[in-house]
């Protein structure tokens, strides 16, 4: 079934109800499904076609909601890609999946994309300021007139049918994308619904990035399947959460524990009223217990830890009738969990090793990676690179990492993607890199970088360098410069 197709029925259902929140406007479902059908029509007419790729790089906004489902209306492939990436990683991930248009702003056009995405390529700018381009452009508003018009043709959309190409990294130095299809999404939104218990009355804040599967999946497509609202709050900034959350009474929240940090160093009781807010999910990267003690006590908010990737949507979650804090909760809806060891074989309870997924969420494989599928796809089931255990009540826990990377704020930071751009720095003999605790963002880098010679080679330069390759969160937090050690 389509995705566009289940979002109709809601809004049919919800018609005046507002779906949408996004600073002083607001979206009712029938305008929601209006404008998705009328960008849709608009996409078929300037020559967007089923199964083309199309980039969406644009921050958290409605108008990303709008393109997403849009394009999988039409059977479009959407991908979407973190706004913090780099020209040099744009290219590297264009290069791989050839897309052939992007929907992205003005702003990230002039600094990012307008020099590495040429030719005849389509091109949707979602405001006003872009003034000069290369290739076809459209502005959104050219598109309200173009999709005006007309109706949109039958799609006929099996579950096989690829909805999405997420890039995420697992340590092989490169970028990999994960093929979704609408049928992983509909299986991941309804494991979802039925342990977090999501509801049509829920008003749910949307504060980390749209890009990203976790958030994707659990603060757009399951409140918007489930006819509640969404407020999209840009860019993070505590005092701005607080002030949402009293405004709008949020009653969900979903994000990463370096946010729910930063919330609870800024929490001041006295100044602002979050009493609405009674609980949401954590992911991304590990909550302790410890941490979710003192939110509990000083916030009042329960938080439901939860497990998922890229490659295999929402895994597990610790439902709201049973919460275990210091575990990533149990499977959702016909997702298949084990822990084996190194040779494949099922490890009983309690016993540290690998996690294998399996069931209908877990993706047809990496694009154009046929070495990784063989490596990481082995029978119906995913091996993920990450360690942990289950216990007797079918509870996961996270034990540590296999793959090289490390998880910085809640985002996959591939090791070997930032020791081969420190590398490739001319002058640079050798790289050793180190990671470290860091109480907020969970893990920090520390590079030290040999050279020849330190004459012209300075951290301040050899920053600056990783500052055009490496989105901000991939730059080592301390760079030091030594001279002939290797």
């Amino acid at each position: 079934m389509n995705l566009g197709t289940s979002l109709h029925w809601v809004s049919r259902k919800m018609q005046d109800k507002i779906c949408l929140v996004e600073g002083d406007k607001k979206v009712s479902y029938s305008q929601l499904w209006r404008n998705i059908e009328t960008i849709a029509k608009a996409f078929l007419k300037i020559g967007i076609k089923e199964k083309d790729k199309i980039v969406i790089f644009l921050p958290n906004c409605k108008e990303f909601v709008y393109s997403f489902y849009a394009l999988a209306r039409i059977n479009a492939i959407s991908v979407p890609l973190n706004p913090h990436l780099t020209s040099f990683e744009l290219k590297k991930i264009f290069n791989d999946c050839r897309p052939k248009g992007i929907i992205t702003s003005s702003s990230l056009y002039n600094k990012k994309i307008g020099l590495i995405f040429k030719g005849k390529k389509h091109i949707v700018i979602v405001d006003e300021g872009l003034k000069e381009t290369n290739g076809k452009v459209y502005r959104l508003k050219e598109l309200y007139s173009i999709g005006k018009r007309g109706r949109l043709p039958d799609f006929n959309t099996s579950n096989k049918q690829l909805a999405t190409i997420n890039y995420t990294y697992r340590g092989t130095g490169r970028p990999l994308g994960a093929m979704l299809t609408h049928g992983n999404y509909h299986h991941g939104a309804i494991g979802y619904v039925r342990l977090t218990e999501v509801v049509t009355s829920q008003r749910v804040l949307l504060l980390i990035p749209i890009s990203h599967i976790f958030t994707l999946v659990s603060c757009v497509i399951v409140p918007l399947l489930r006819g509640a609202t969404v407020v999209i709050l840009k860019p993070f900034i505590p005092s701005h959460v607080f002030r949402t959350i009293e405004k709008h009474r949020i009653d969900f929240i979903v994000a990463v524990p370096t946010v729910y940090i930063s919330l609870l160093r800024n929490y001041d009781k006295n100044k602002h009223d979050i009493s609405s807010l009674k609980y949401g999910i954590t992911g991304g990267s590990y909550l302790s217990t410890d941490l979710h003690k003192e939110i509990r006590k000083k916030m009042d908010i329960e938080l439901l830890q939860g497990y998922g990737l890229t490659e295999t949507m929402p895994i597990t979650c610790n439902p709201r009738s049973k919460n275990k804090p210091d575990s990533l909760g149990i499977a959702g809806h016909e997702v298949r969990v084990r822990v084996v060891d190194k040779k494949g074989a099922d490890l009983p309870c309690g016993k540290r090793g690998e996690i294998l997924i399996g069931g209908p969420t877990v993706m047809c494989g990496y694009y154009n990676k046929n070495g990784e599928n063989k490596k990481y796809l082995q029978k119906g089931w995913f091996w993920t690179g990450d360690y942990g255990c289950i216990d007797k009540d079918g509870y996961v826990y996270f034990k540590g990492l296999k793959k090289d990377i490390v998880k910085i704020g809640g985002n996959n930071v591939d090791l070997k993607e930032v020791r081969n751009v420190l590398d490739s720095f001319h002058g640079v003999k050798g790289v050793r890199l180190n990671t470290v605790k860091d109480d907020l963002w969970g893990h920090q880098m520390h590079a030290e970088v040999d050279v020849a010679s330190k004459k012209d080679i300075t951290e301040k330069t050899v920053r600056s360098f990783c500052r055009d390759r490496l989105a901000i969160y991939k730059i080592p937090k301390e760079i030091t410069v030594t001279e002939g050690k290797n």
